[in-house]
Protein backbone atom coordinates (compact mmCIF):
# COMPACT_ATOMS: atom_id res chain seq x y z
CA UNK A 1 0.00 0.00 0.00
CA UNK A 2 1.28 3.25 -1.17
CA UNK A 3 0.96 6.00 1.77
CA UNK A 4 1.43 9.55 1.75
CA UNK A 5 1.39 11.64 4.66
CA UNK A 6 1.30 15.14 4.41
CA UNK A 7 3.49 17.25 7.36
CA UNK A 8 6.33 15.89 9.39
CA UNK A 9 5.54 17.13 13.12
CA UNK A 10 5.58 14.73 16.03
CA UNK A 11 1.92 12.72 14.32
CA UNK A 12 3.44 12.64 10.78
CA UNK A 13 6.76 11.11 11.62
CA UNK A 14 5.21 8.71 14.03
CA UNK A 15 2.71 7.74 11.64
CA UNK A 16 5.27 7.63 8.81
CA UNK A 17 7.99 5.27 11.01
CA UNK A 18 4.97 3.42 12.17
CA UNK A 19 3.39 2.66 8.44
CA UNK A 20 6.92 1.86 7.61
CA UNK A 21 7.65 -0.60 9.79
CA UNK A 22 4.59 -2.14 8.86
CA UNK A 23 5.95 -3.14 5.42
CA UNK A 24 4.01 -0.01 3.92
CA UNK A 25 5.49 2.40 1.25
CA UNK A 26 5.76 5.39 2.93
CA UNK A 27 6.50 9.21 2.12
CA UNK A 28 6.09 12.34 3.90
CA UNK A 29 5.65 15.36 2.73
CA UNK A 30 6.77 18.51 4.84
CA UNK A 31 6.75 21.97 3.00
CA UNK A 32 9.34 23.32 5.06
CA UNK A 33 12.71 22.72 4.92
CA UNK A 34 12.95 20.54 8.04
CA UNK A 35 10.91 18.52 10.38
CA UNK A 36 9.27 19.46 13.25
CA UNK A 37 8.71 23.32 11.68
CA UNK A 38 4.79 23.55 13.51
CA UNK A 39 3.55 23.14 16.42
CA UNK A 40 5.53 19.87 17.14
CA UNK A 41 8.39 22.20 17.43
CA UNK A 42 7.24 25.22 18.53
CA UNK A 43 4.84 24.44 22.04
CA UNK A 44 5.97 22.83 25.12
CA UNK A 45 6.26 19.29 25.20
CA UNK A 46 4.68 18.01 28.43
CA UNK A 47 3.84 14.95 29.09
CA UNK A 48 0.04 15.49 30.65
CA UNK A 49 -1.05 13.47 33.13
CA UNK A 50 -4.64 14.86 32.83
CA UNK A 51 -5.86 16.03 35.50
CA UNK A 52 -3.56 18.62 36.87
CA UNK A 53 -3.89 20.65 33.30
CA UNK A 54 -7.33 19.86 32.15
CA UNK A 55 -9.36 19.76 35.29
CA UNK A 56 -12.42 20.86 33.01
CA UNK A 57 -12.74 17.92 31.04
CA UNK A 58 -13.26 14.49 31.85
CA UNK A 59 -13.12 12.96 28.57
CA UNK A 60 -9.37 14.61 28.30
CA UNK A 61 -8.04 13.68 31.45
CA UNK A 62 -9.30 9.76 31.26
CA UNK A 63 -7.55 9.90 27.24
CA UNK A 64 -4.49 11.36 28.69
CA UNK A 65 -3.89 8.52 31.31
CA UNK A 66 -4.29 6.24 28.89
CA UNK A 67 -2.19 8.18 26.01
CA UNK A 68 0.96 8.56 28.58
CA UNK A 69 1.03 5.42 28.86
CA UNK A 70 1.37 4.10 25.47
CA UNK A 71 3.43 7.33 24.55
CA UNK A 72 6.10 6.02 27.07
CA UNK A 73 6.06 2.84 26.04
CA UNK A 74 7.27 3.65 22.53
CA UNK A 75 9.18 6.78 23.40
CA UNK A 76 10.05 6.86 26.85
CA UNK A 77 13.87 7.48 25.98
CA UNK A 78 12.82 10.26 24.43
CA UNK A 79 11.74 11.90 27.56
CA UNK A 80 13.29 14.00 31.04
CA UNK A 81 11.66 13.60 34.30
CA UNK A 82 10.55 16.93 36.17
CA UNK A 83 12.48 17.08 39.54
CA UNK A 84 9.75 19.50 40.99
CA UNK A 85 6.41 20.32 38.69
CA UNK A 86 3.79 22.88 40.68
CA UNK A 87 0.60 23.17 39.57
CA UNK A 88 -0.86 26.00 41.63
CA UNK A 89 -4.72 27.73 41.55
CA UNK A 90 -4.15 31.57 41.45
CA UNK A 91 -5.90 33.39 44.29
CA UNK A 92 -7.97 35.37 42.02
CA UNK A 93 -9.76 35.15 38.35
CA UNK A 94 -9.02 31.56 38.36
CA UNK A 95 -12.19 29.26 37.00
CA UNK A 96 -11.67 26.72 39.67
CA UNK A 97 -11.02 26.95 43.38
CA UNK A 98 -8.26 25.09 44.96
CA UNK A 99 -10.41 23.00 46.93
CA UNK A 100 -12.18 21.15 43.90
CA UNK A 101 -8.84 21.04 41.76
CA UNK A 102 -7.65 18.89 44.53
CA UNK A 103 -10.85 16.79 44.23
CA UNK A 104 -10.71 16.49 40.71
CA UNK A 105 -7.22 15.27 41.38
CA UNK A 106 -8.52 11.84 42.61
CA UNK A 107 -6.81 9.09 40.73
CA UNK A 108 -3.36 11.01 40.17
CA UNK A 109 -0.54 11.10 42.75
CA UNK A 110 0.26 14.31 43.86
CA UNK A 111 1.07 15.84 47.07
CA UNK A 112 -0.31 19.35 48.42
CA UNK A 113 2.44 22.26 48.70
CA UNK A 114 2.07 23.14 52.76
CA UNK A 115 3.71 26.80 51.85
CA UNK A 116 3.67 27.75 48.23
CA UNK A 117 6.18 30.63 49.41
CA UNK A 118 8.92 28.23 49.98
CA UNK A 119 9.19 27.36 46.26
CA UNK A 120 8.86 31.15 44.84
CA UNK A 121 5.31 31.56 44.47
CA UNK A 122 2.85 34.45 44.94
CA UNK A 123 -0.48 35.27 44.61
CA UNK A 124 -1.68 31.56 44.78
CA UNK A 125 -4.47 30.34 46.73
CA UNK A 126 -2.65 26.35 46.93
CA UNK A 127 -0.36 24.39 44.90
CA UNK A 128 0.53 20.68 44.12
CA UNK A 129 3.35 18.59 42.89
CA UNK A 130 3.18 16.27 40.62
CA UNK A 131 5.41 13.78 38.99
CA UNK A 132 5.21 14.79 35.14
CA UNK A 133 7.42 14.40 31.97
CA UNK A 134 8.51 15.82 29.11
CA UNK A 135 10.12 15.53 25.48
CA UNK A 136 13.18 17.07 24.65
CA UNK A 137 12.16 18.11 21.13
CA UNK A 138 15.72 18.48 19.47
CA UNK A 139 16.14 14.55 20.45
CA UNK A 140 12.70 13.76 19.07
CA UNK A 141 13.91 15.95 16.03
CA UNK A 142 17.16 13.77 15.98
CA UNK A 143 15.54 10.34 16.15
CA UNK A 144 13.02 10.92 13.44
CA UNK A 145 14.99 12.86 10.76
CA UNK A 146 17.52 9.50 11.38
CA UNK A 147 14.63 6.91 11.57
CA UNK A 148 13.26 8.29 8.61
CA UNK A 149 15.69 10.29 6.27
CA UNK A 150 15.24 7.67 3.59
CA UNK A 151 11.73 8.83 2.96
CA UNK A 152 11.25 12.36 4.27
CA UNK A 153 10.54 14.70 1.46
CA UNK A 154 11.32 18.31 2.39
CA UNK A 155 10.53 21.67 0.49
CA UNK A 156 7.57 19.32 -0.85
CA UNK A 157 4.64 21.22 -1.28
CA UNK A 158 1.15 19.08 -0.25
CA UNK A 159 -0.62 19.32 -3.66
CA UNK A 160 -4.04 17.96 -3.93
CA UNK A 161 -4.80 16.04 -0.52
CA UNK A 162 -7.45 13.38 -1.84
CA UNK A 163 -4.55 12.06 -4.67
CA UNK A 164 -5.26 9.44 -6.85
CA UNK A 165 -1.54 9.07 -7.47
CA UNK A 166 -1.59 7.15 -3.42
CA UNK A 167 -3.82 4.71 -2.03
CA UNK A 168 -4.29 6.90 0.53
CA UNK A 169 -3.25 10.62 1.96
CA UNK A 170 -3.01 11.42 5.53
CA UNK A 171 -3.02 14.72 6.27
CA UNK A 172 -1.32 16.06 9.70
CA UNK A 173 -0.64 19.38 8.87
CA UNK A 174 -2.60 20.45 12.18
CA UNK A 175 -5.39 21.35 9.92
CA UNK A 176 -3.98 23.51 7.50
CA UNK A 177 -5.58 22.58 4.36
CA UNK A 178 -9.29 22.35 5.82
CA UNK A 179 -10.94 23.68 8.90
CA UNK A 180 -13.76 20.51 9.16
CA UNK A 181 -14.66 20.52 13.26
CA UNK A 182 -12.11 23.40 14.00
CA UNK A 183 -13.61 26.48 15.76
CA UNK A 184 -10.48 28.69 15.25
CA UNK A 185 -6.67 28.57 14.58
CA UNK A 186 -4.52 30.27 16.78
CA UNK A 187 -1.62 31.90 15.64
CA UNK A 188 1.02 31.56 18.68
CA UNK A 189 4.23 32.46 20.74
CA UNK A 190 6.20 30.53 22.80
CA UNK A 191 9.24 32.19 24.71
CA UNK A 192 12.65 29.84 24.94
CA UNK A 193 13.97 31.33 28.88
CA UNK A 194 17.83 30.63 29.84
CA UNK A 195 17.81 29.54 33.55
CA UNK A 196 17.09 26.96 35.86
CA UNK A 197 15.09 23.81 34.59
CA UNK A 198 14.38 21.82 37.73
CA UNK A 199 11.26 23.41 39.01
CA UNK A 200 8.11 24.05 36.55
CA UNK A 201 5.33 26.20 37.80
CA UNK A 202 1.83 26.05 36.01
CA UNK A 203 -0.89 28.46 36.88
CA UNK A 204 -3.79 26.90 36.63
CA UNK A 205 -6.96 27.37 35.45
CA UNK A 206 -7.63 30.73 33.19
CA UNK A 207 -5.57 33.52 31.69
CA UNK A 208 -2.37 32.28 33.17
CA UNK A 209 1.23 31.25 32.72
CA UNK A 210 3.50 28.63 32.53
CA UNK A 211 7.32 28.01 32.87
CA UNK A 212 8.51 24.08 32.01
CA UNK A 213 11.52 22.31 30.82
CA UNK A 214 12.41 22.60 27.44
CA UNK A 215 16.20 21.04 27.39
CA UNK A 216 17.84 20.78 29.94
CA UNK A 217 21.55 20.14 28.75
CA UNK A 218 20.84 23.65 26.97
CA UNK A 219 19.68 25.50 30.40
CA UNK A 220 16.43 26.49 28.43
CA UNK A 221 12.37 26.34 29.56
CA UNK A 222 9.57 27.39 27.67
CA UNK A 223 7.52 30.36 29.01
CA UNK A 224 3.51 30.36 27.40
CA UNK A 225 0.48 31.94 28.56
CA UNK A 226 -3.05 30.88 27.76
CA UNK A 227 -3.46 35.23 27.74
CA UNK A 228 -0.59 35.68 25.86
CA UNK A 229 0.63 32.69 23.76
CA UNK A 230 -2.39 33.37 21.13
CA UNK A 231 -1.84 36.39 19.02
CA UNK A 232 -5.52 35.93 18.12
CA UNK A 233 -8.02 34.20 19.26
CA UNK A 234 -10.46 35.12 15.80
CA UNK A 235 -8.72 33.43 13.00
CA UNK A 236 -11.38 31.28 11.01
CA UNK A 237 -8.80 29.60 8.43
CA UNK A 238 -4.89 28.56 8.65
CA UNK A 239 -4.24 30.88 5.90
CA UNK A 240 -5.86 33.89 7.77
CA UNK A 241 -3.32 32.60 11.26
CA UNK A 242 -0.60 32.08 9.04
CA UNK A 243 -0.64 36.06 7.78
CA UNK A 244 -0.51 36.99 10.77
CA UNK A 245 2.35 35.40 11.83
CA UNK A 246 4.07 36.88 9.03
CA UNK A 247 3.15 40.75 9.53
CA UNK A 248 4.34 40.86 12.90
CA UNK A 249 6.84 42.97 14.00
CA UNK A 250 9.56 42.50 15.77
CA UNK A 251 8.66 45.03 18.15
CA UNK A 252 5.15 43.33 18.43
CA UNK A 253 6.84 40.21 19.18
CA UNK A 254 9.35 41.56 21.99
CA UNK A 255 6.21 43.42 23.37
CA UNK A 256 4.24 40.68 23.91
CA UNK A 257 7.22 38.16 25.30
CA UNK A 258 7.78 41.07 27.95
CA UNK A 259 3.54 41.53 28.77
CA UNK A 260 4.00 37.41 29.07
CA UNK A 261 6.80 37.14 30.98
CA UNK A 262 5.35 40.20 33.64
CA UNK A 263 1.87 38.08 33.90
CA UNK A 264 3.97 35.02 35.16
CA UNK A 265 6.09 37.11 37.65
CA UNK A 266 3.19 38.29 39.70
CA UNK A 267 3.26 34.24 40.37
CA UNK A 268 6.39 33.14 39.81
CA UNK A 269 8.82 36.35 40.39
CA UNK A 270 12.36 34.12 39.30
CA UNK A 271 10.98 34.20 35.91
CA UNK A 272 12.13 37.42 35.99
CA UNK A 273 15.66 36.13 36.35
CA UNK A 274 15.63 34.40 33.32
CA UNK A 275 16.93 35.51 29.63
CA UNK A 276 15.34 35.61 26.89
CA UNK A 277 16.84 33.15 24.22
CA UNK A 278 14.43 32.54 21.72
CA UNK A 279 11.12 32.19 20.52
CA UNK A 280 8.79 30.14 18.64
CA UNK A 281 6.10 31.10 16.38
CA UNK A 282 3.35 28.41 15.28
CA UNK A 283 -0.61 27.55 14.61
CA UNK A 284 -2.99 25.49 16.31
CA UNK A 285 -6.33 24.26 15.13
CA UNK A 286 -8.08 24.62 18.27
CA UNK A 287 -11.90 22.90 18.68
CA UNK A 288 -14.77 24.32 20.24
CA UNK A 289 -14.44 23.65 23.80
CA UNK A 290 -15.87 25.65 26.82
CA UNK A 291 -14.46 22.45 28.56
CA UNK A 292 -10.83 22.51 27.48
CA UNK A 293 -11.49 19.16 25.63
CA UNK A 294 -8.44 17.74 23.57
CA UNK A 295 -8.56 14.62 21.65
CA UNK A 296 -7.29 13.20 18.99
CA UNK A 297 -9.67 13.08 16.04
CA UNK A 298 -9.44 11.34 12.66
CA UNK A 299 -11.70 12.16 9.82
CA UNK A 300 -12.43 11.04 5.89
CA UNK A 301 -11.96 13.70 3.67
CA UNK A 302 -11.89 12.35 0.67
CA UNK A 303 -11.95 8.97 -1.41
CA UNK A 304 -8.53 8.43 -0.13
CA UNK A 305 -7.54 11.45 1.98
CA UNK A 306 -8.19 11.17 5.81
CA UNK A 307 -7.18 14.08 8.10
CA UNK A 308 -5.89 14.35 11.48
CA UNK A 309 -7.22 17.16 14.04
CA UNK A 310 -3.88 16.73 16.77
CA UNK A 311 -4.75 16.35 20.27
CA UNK A 312 -1.92 16.08 23.00
CA UNK A 313 1.18 14.77 21.62
CA UNK A 314 0.73 11.58 23.14
CA UNK A 315 -2.01 10.48 21.57
CA UNK A 316 -0.53 9.70 18.45
CA UNK A 317 -0.35 6.30 19.41
CA UNK A 318 -4.47 6.23 19.39
CA UNK A 319 -4.10 8.16 16.05
CA UNK A 320 -2.66 5.26 14.62
CA UNK A 321 -4.86 3.01 16.14
CA UNK A 322 -7.91 5.28 14.27
CA UNK A 323 -5.95 4.57 11.04
CA UNK A 324 -4.91 1.61 10.96
CA UNK A 325 -8.46 0.55 11.38
CA UNK A 326 -9.90 3.09 8.76
CA UNK A 327 -7.16 1.79 6.19
CA UNK A 328 -7.01 -1.71 6.41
Amino acid sequence: MRIRILGAGFYGCHLGLALKRAGMDVEIHEIAPHIFAGASGGIPARLHLGAPHYPRSLATRQACMIHNADFMAEYGFLTRAVPINIYAIASDKSLIDFGTYKQIMAGVEFMTVHDPAEFGLRNVEGAIQVAERHIVTDMAREYFEAELADVLRLNTAPGDVDSDEWDYTIDCTFCANDSAGVDRYEPCLVVLMQGATDQAVTIMDGPFGSLYPWDEAKRLCSLSSALWTPFSKTCKTWAEARELLDGLSPDTIATQICEMRESMAYFYPAVRGYATADYRLSIRAMPLSGADTRLVDVVRVGERALRVRAGKIDAIIAAEKMIREMIE
